[in-house]
């Protein structure tokens, strides 16, 4: 049996699935056929963005408070941002990120009951692409439903 996966608008509970949201329950199998499981969510009409946790975003940072970047990603709550967390930073070597930068990073925690929290490296400390974006650039604000086309 393969491994399910649960997406945005579903919970797992004691007697099985759990949906949490209204809308049009999606699927996408896994590579190995039938029984290889796959992922379910549900696409709904939502506004705003709910942070989910290894979601890949692209967020302008909004304020410097000691040793953390607070970074809007269109969500309820800004996301906050460790100077540790880019590639090669330490407490001697911060990186040089300003208030309207635009960063491309990944949420390591995203829970309903806390702050999001995002990263710039991957889970083996590279940045994989990720980090400050350069000033030669531009930001769209384009609607959830044409994101996950």
């Amino acid at each position: 049996r393969g491994r399910l996966l649960c997406g945005p608008g579903l919970r797992r509970c004691a007697a099985g699935l759990l949906v949490t949201k209204c809308g049009l329950l999606r699927h996408r199998q896994a590579g190995g056929g039938a029984a290889a499981g796959g992922a379910y969510w549900v696409d709904s009409q939502q506004k705003r963005y709910v942070p989910v946790k290894g979601d890949h975003v692209i967020g302008i940072v909004t304020a410097k408070a000691g040793d953390v970047f607070k970074v809007d990603v269109g969500g309820s709550e800004q996301a906050s941002l460790s100077y540790l967390a880019f590639e090669g930073a330490t407490k001697r070597n911060r990186p040089n990120v300003q208030v309207g930068d635009l960063i491309y990073g990944q949420f390591l925690v995203a829970n309903k009951d806390m702050e999001p929290e995002m990263v710039c490296i991957d889970s083996s400390g590279r940045s994989s692409g990720m980090g400050i974006i350069g000033q030669d650039g531009f930001l769209f604000k384009v609607s959830l439903g044409l994101i996950r086309k």
